[in-house]
């Protein structure tokens, strides 16, 4: 019983804390998009440079410490890092910075495109909790934000562009128009694949909302011209009513039937 009050208390209080964080911890993983933008798609000064290395690694460290007390809260340990298994690899994936002398490996660009792919899922998961609520509002958000961050892979990966340019492909892409623009880098072919798969779902998304925008237009246009007639839950409430007067007139007949002879 004791363990039992225990890892509900512990449950509890990570919650808690997760509650008090949330908006802070969105606001810098929207941070988190806005430089990553900023550092791969322009050439920067020393000074720049600088500025946007401290304020990685400052919210570097607000995730960090945020991810290690609610690891340590948490009764169940294992469950936390399987629902958060890619906040906790973006939580180790700044160590690999300090190989600055691997900086033309190839194994170096596989990191940064993680750190794509991770700070992407950070900024677009606080984006996704600021926007509920707004269904339509949230997909455009994010998927402006998906844009805006592909071009800025394209950018740095394949390079010989400009930001213009790796905007016009990550939209073309997106939109499933299609263009021109083929990748070289094997960074910038997973770029591109991520980029047509979620146009692909965000195309699906929007032919749904028009489809049951127009099929709840037609049906409130049927009940107002017909005075409900014509809708399925009137058909639905007046054979309800004929099958109730048909069990009534059954049930009279039988019992009339009850007291005459064979």
């Amino acid at each position: 019983m004791e363990k039992v009050q225990e890892y509900d208390e512990r449950e509890e209080l990570r919650e808690r804390i997760e509650s008090w964080t949330e908006v802070p911890l969105n606001l810098l993983g929207i941070a988190l998009l806005v430089i990553l933008i900023v550092e791969f798609s322009m050439d920067l000064s020393a000074e720049w440079e600088s500025r946007l290395n401290v304020a990685n690694w400052f919210i570097y460290i607000v995730f960090t410490l945020t991810f290690f007390v609610q690891l340590v809260l948490a009764p169940d340990k294992r469950g936390y890092l399987r629902r958060n298994w890619i906040a906790a690899i973006s939580v180790l994936l700044p160590a690999f910075r300090v190989f600055r002398a691997l900086r033309a490996v190839r194994a170096l660009r596989g990191m940064r495109l993680v750190r794509v792919l991770t700070a992407t899922n950070r900024g677009t998961r606080s984006l996704s909790r600021m926007l509920r609520g707004h269904q339509f509002g949230r997909v455009m958000g994010l998927t402006a934000a998906v844009v805006l961050v592909g071009a800025a892979a394209l950018v740095y990966f394949e390079g010989g562009g400009t930001y213009g340019e790796a905007l016009w492909w990550s939209m073309s892409l997106v939109t499933t128009v299609g263009s021109d623009f083929q990748p070289e880098t094997l960074e910038g072919r997973v770029v591109t694949l991520h980029l047509i798969v979620w146009g692909l779902g965000v195309f699906g998304y929007i032919t749904g909302a028009v489809a049951s925008y127009f099929v709840g237009r037609d049906a409130a246009a049927g009940a107002g011209e017909g005075g409900g007639e014509g809708t399925t839950a009137e058909e639905l409430r007046r054979l309800r009513a004929e099958l109730a007067e048909l069990k009534a007139i059954l049930t009279r007949t039988g019992a009339r039937g009850e007291g005459d002879p064979p």
